[in-house]
Formats: C-alpha cells, sequence, structure tokens
C-alpha cells in the first residue's frame, strides 16, 4: 500500500519538518567525543538500493546518534520515495539504546510511516498512541512532533485525532502562524465524514475541540444555503468568543460571504431532455431549484436549452451567451463536453456535467461535474489498502468498458503496492459459476485431483476442490441480481468467507433483507442520496418521483449538486483544499477544474445496508 501522507501545511511538507526535528537534535551536544569537522553523507536524493549498504558501512564507522541521525534521514527519505523496504532495514539498523528523547519520538513517527506504507493500519495506530506525553520535549520538537503526527493520523482517516493534534499545537505556535493552523484544522475536519466524526467523539477533550465540532456541525447544516450558512457561522463566533477560530475565521469559510455577492443571476442548463439520463439530471437540478425557492433562498433565473440529437453543441452555447447568462451547466454528453474542452477560451464560466479528456489543458473557467467510475474506483483501491489487504481478484461483466474498468483498478491497485491474483469477467446467470471457478482457479484444484486418483490404488476417497490462496478480497462490479447469485456462488466454491468489496452498483437503493439477500458483508460505496439522506430534495424527488430505478436517482442527485455547485465553483476553485457535502459525495475540486467525489462506506449487515467509518475497515 502506497500512503499518501497529506500534509497539512503545504509549505513545510514532513520531510522537512521530520528533518527538522534530526536537525535540532543534531545541532545541540551530543557527547564529548562528538567531532564537528565530521560530515556524512547527503541522503537529500532518493536511497538507492545500491548506496544502501554504502549508508550503513558510513553508520556503523560514525560515533554516537549520528549515525543514529544518518539511518533515520536516510529513511525518512526513502519513504517519502515509496521505497518502504530500503526503509525498513535502515530503520532495523537504528540503535534506539543512546537516542534522546528527541530521536526517540522521531524514530517512533518513522516506524508508524512504515507500518502504513506496508498496509499494517493497526501497527500505525498503536504506535501513534505510544507517546501521548511530549511535553519534556523542546518546543520545536514538540510542535514538529505533533504536526508529524497529525499527518499519519489523517493518513489513518482518523480526522477527529488529527484536528485534536493541531489544536494541541496551537498554544506553542507564534502569532504569524495561528492563521495557518486554523486553515489546516478546518481542511481536516471539513473533509471528515459525518460518520467518522460521530464514531471519534469520546476523544474530545477541550473547548478548542468542541467549538470546532460545534462549527463543522452549523455550517454542514446549512451546506445548501449560502445566506443561512453566513448566519450560522456570525451565531457561531458570538457563541464562541474566545475560539482562535471566531477572530479569524478559516479563509475558505469566510470567502462564502463573497460568494453570496458574486453568485450568477442567470443560468443556462443544458441537457438532452429527450435521453433518460438528460431528463434525470434537469429532474433533480429544478428539485433543488423549487426547494431553495421553498426556503426563500436567493435563486437565479434558470433558462433550459434542450440539445437532444445536437452533435455540434457550439451554437447552443452560443445562444446560451446571446442569453447573457452568468454560467452555463451543462453539456451532458461527454463528446458536447470534449467540443468545449478544446476552445481556446469560453465566454462565460462553465459547470459541464460530465468529464473531457485528461491531460488537457482547459480553458479558463471550465469546470467538470458528473457520476466517474473512476472516483469510484479510486475510493474502493484506498479502502482496501486501508483494511488491510494486498492482492485483489477481480469479477466484473464482460465488455471493453467493464476491461477499461478492470485496467483502472489495476492500476490504482498498484499504486497502492497491491498485486492483481485473478480476473475474470461473466456475460449472464449461466457463467457466474464458470466465472469464479476461473478466479479461483478451482480447475487446477481439480486436476490435481485427478493425477492424485490416478496413481493411488483406493478408489474411495473424497476430494473437496480448494481454492487459491493468494487473494486477500475480491473487487466486484454488478447489478443487485448478479452480485446475490455471485456472493452465492463464491460461498459454494469455498470463497464465501473472502471480503467483497463492490461498485455502487450492487445497491438498488431498497432497505430491505429480501431485496438484498444473499449481500451480507458486502462493502460498498454509493452516494448519501441512495443511504438515507435526510436532504429535503431528497424527499421531494421521491414524492414527485416515486420507485425510479437507482441509475435515475443517482443522476437525480447529480442533478441537484449541480444546481447546489452553481454558486461554490468559485470557493472550490479558489480554496482547493475545500470539502463541500453534497448528495452524490464529499467534493473537492482537482487543479484541472474537475470536481472528484468521496462516496459514503456501508455494507451489507443482515442484509440491509448500514452507513460504517471508514476507519472501521482496519478493526
Amino acid at each position: 500500500m502506497t500512503v499518501t501522507v497529506r500534509t497539512l501545511f503545504p509549505h513545510r511538507p514532513l520531510l522537512i519538518i521530520s528533518l527538522g526535528i534530526l536537525a535540532a537534535c543534531a545541532s545541540a551536544p551530543i557527547s564529548d567525543n562528538t567531532r564537528p569537522e565530521q560530515t556524512v553523507t547527503d541522503t537529500s536524493m532518493p536511497v538507492t538500493v545500491g548506496e544502501l549498504d554504502v549508508i550503513l558501512q558510513q553508520a556503523a564507522q560514525t560515533d554516537g546518534p549520528e549515525a543514529q541521525i544518518l539511518l533515520m534521514e536516510a529513511a525518512a527519505d526513502a519513504l517519502d520515495e515509496g521505497d518502504s523496504e530500503v526503509a525498513a532495514q535502515l530503520l532495523e539498523a537504528v540503535d534506539t539504546r543512546p537516542l534522546s528523547g528527541q530521536l526517540q519520538a522521531r524514530q517512533l513517527l518513522l516506524q508508524a510511516r512504515l507500518a502504513l506504507a506496508r498496509n499494517d493500519t493497526a501497527t500505525a495506530a498503536r504506535l501513534l498512541e505510544q507517546q501521548q506525553d511530549v511535553s519534556q520535549l523542546p518546543t520545536d520538537t514538540r510542535i514538529a512532533f505533533m504536526r508529524g503526527r497529525a499527518d499519519l493520523y489523517l493518513a489513518l482517516n482518523q480526522y477527529l485525532a488529527a484536528a485534536r493534534e493541531l489544536t494541541r499545537v496551537a498554544p506553542m505556535l507564534p502569532a504569524s502562524e495561528q492563521g495557518e493552523n486554523i486553515d489546516s484544522i478546518w481542511q481536516i475536519l471539513s473533509a471528515a465524514p459525518e460518520e467518522s466524526l460521530n464514531a471519534q467523539r469520546n476523544i474530545i477533550d477541550s473547548y478548542e475541540l468542541r467549538g470546532w465540532i460545534d462549527l463543522v456541525t452549523v455550517v454542514n447544516a446549512r451546506e445548501d444555503n449560502i445566506e443561512e450558512q453566513v448566519e450560522a457561522v456570525n451565531r457561531w463566533q458570538a457563541r464562541w468568543t474566545q475560539h482562535r477560530a471566531a477572530g479569524r475565521l478559516p479563509e475558505s469559510l469566510a470567502y462564502t460571504v463573497q460568494l453570496i455577492r458574486d453568485k450568477p443571476q442567470r443560468i443556462a442548463l443544458m441537457v438532452p431532455l429527450a435521453e433518460a439520463a438528460g431528463q434525470a439530471v434537469a429532474e433533480g437540478f429544478l428539485a433543488a431549484y423549487y426547494e431553495a425557492v421553498a426556503q426563500q433562498q436567493q435563486v437565479p433565473d434558470v433558462t433550459v436549452i434542450d440539445t437532444s440529437g445536437v452533435v455540434d453543441v457550439l451554437p447552443l452555447y452560443q445562444q446560451a451567451i446571446e442569453a447573457n447568462v452568468d454560467l452555463v451547466v451543462g453539456p451532458l454528453r461527454k463528446e458536447s463536453v470534449r467540443q468545449l474542452q478544446q476552445q481556446a477560451s469560453l465566454d462565460i464560466p462553465t459547470l459541464a456535467l460530465n468529464y473531457g479528456d485528461e491531460g488537457v489543458i482547459n480553458p479558463a473557467g471550465f469546470y467538470q461535474f458528473g457520476l466517474a467510475p473512476e472516483d469510484e474506483i479510486r475510493q474502493i483501491a484506498r479502502l482496501a489498502a486501508m483494511a488491510g489487504h494486498q492482492s485483489a481478484a477481480l469479477l466484473t461483466p464482460a465488455g471493453s468498458e467493464y476491461q477499461r474498468f478492470r485496467e483502472f483498478f489495476t492500476l490504482q491497485w498498484q499504486q497502492q503496492n497491491g498485486r492483481v491474483t485473478s480476473s475474470a469477467t461473466y456475460v449472464g446467470p449461466g457463467s457466474y459459476s464458470d466465472a469464479v471457478r476461473q478466479l479461483l482457479n478451482i480447475g487446477a484444484s481439480e486436476a490435481r485431483a485427478e493425477r492424485l486418483l490416478s496413481v493411488l490404488p483406493r478408489q474411495d476417497m473424497e476430494f473437496i476442490p480448494r481454492r487459491r490462496q493468494d487473494t486477500d478480497f475480491i473487487f466486484l462490479q454488478g447489478n443487485p441480481s448478479e452480485g446475490r447469485q455471485l456472493k452465492s456462488t463464491l460461498g459454494f466454491h469455498f470463497a464465501g468467507d473472502l471480503p467483497v468489496f463492490a461498485m455502487p452498483s450492487i445497491f438498488n437503493g431498497e432497505f430491505n433483507a429480501v431485496a438484498n439477500r444473499d449481500l451480507n458483508d458486502v462493502i460498498f460505496i454509493d452516494a448519501p442520496w441512495m443511504l438515507g439522506t435526510a436532504d429535503p430534495a431528497h424527499r421531494q424527488a421521491q414524492q414527485t418521483w416515486p420507485g425510479a430505478p437507482a441509475a435515475v436517482q443517482r443522476l437525480r442527485a447529480m442533478g441537484v449538486d449541480a444546481f447546489r455547485l452553481h454558486a461554490r465553483t468559485g470557493q472550490l476553485a479558489n480554496f482547493p483544499e475545500t470539502r463541500i457535502q453534497g448528495v452524490t459525495g464529499m467534493l473537492h475540486m482537482r487543479a484541472d477544474g474537475s470536481i472528484a467525489r468521496d462516496l459514503v462506506v456501508a455494507q451489507f449487515d443482515d442484509n440491509v445496508p448500514q452507513i460504517i467509518p471508514a476507519e472501521q475497515l482496519m478493526e
């Protein structure tokens, strides 16, 4: 598993923080026989296997703690380069006996990072809890250690623990660094799923942290209403007058005041109304619009432009420009999105409802939002790695589109240092058994049995096929009917104990054990809209269009978020770390203007989906 340790201080990467601890330790008197003129190998470049012996030999020839500093510097560099094996050998060579408290703290952080790199989340979490008392360390070292620990907690998706570290750091910081720390705490907590914060509420131990949780709660409760959100934040400031953020709000949150001034007044929605997808998106968009009207929000004028059957979308786009709109939402078809993406410039900001080509330099003001399966695959790969898995088997329908998904999952899984042990496809009910047998290599087991029976004299031997043992979990794509039958077939072939991670299509939106029979224990991700959100637009949509298929419901959710994003694109573009809770997932903007989603994690329990904190997968 390759863990991306999300550094909370962009200009102060974790490696630099870590080396700062070492530098502080090295600059202090170490021993009477310290030789100032002694030099060590520069490890600022990646440590290669060929250099490992040289570093170890030089450390053996270096006196006192300086040798351990050299090894830890090189190990930190190796971890930053993703080379956990080199880092492990370097850390194994560290002699902890002569280390000061400062260096012991540093060594503990490196061991925790190594555990994460090896996908051993349980060990990483245990190591982080070993040294809670850092009060005896010098202030600079203590700050660096606690910031590093916050980064590691964040890599473990322990959002509240990460924020707690930074609230504890705050009293030690000079005034010039308080704003950055406030922004970092908000960055953590605003990205945290509600179920994750709820699961860790027992660690709230201070006025500051309670105030932060209250701020997150009031902001998230009004994510769909900017005016009410600003008023709620003002009330929060009046209640929490002694809180550090009361006098200096996080920058991205303070920016909401400007959002009110800059809200588009006229919007053109460009979708193909004659197609089911376009109609569903328009229904969700208008449901959110009328819900905003019902809440007496300020809403823009909306013009709907039907793109059904249109090959060249540019004339209709020009029509929107001539109507003096402030924002275009759409188009929906990928080919049309590519047309706009290829323009040298666009006259007005545009929120496309699909994704164009990657690696293309987009025109300014061009944003993209949709239900990209790539986002879902990335998240499943991260979750499986978090759960400690290392080897995957892929089971999907046949076809070129699903082949692309298998290839993309394989790439994402390899980036987590995982490996794919097998892959199989199915085309319908008649192929499920053959696909599972291929996936689990049952045929090889049967062939071995036949060879044994051919040479053994006894004919009354009983043979039980044995599935392959080198697979930790199964990545599954399929609808509920396919999932139920495939899960049963896995059980029949002695693989019922293998964890299954599935795409959203495994759930049809029905919360009853009969509809979801045989799906017990399957882990999947889906939009909050599908998993029982209390959003008022959801209630209105369910009343207006009851009984819609799951795919249509997800597209309506996309329409709801598309409407609400019309006022938020500037915030996401100016503050890339900002997370907004949408009904399709937690939304944030990438550097290229595309909006990514993190979905809700759920698991079938008694054949009914239950939302679970992602960190529960580590248990």
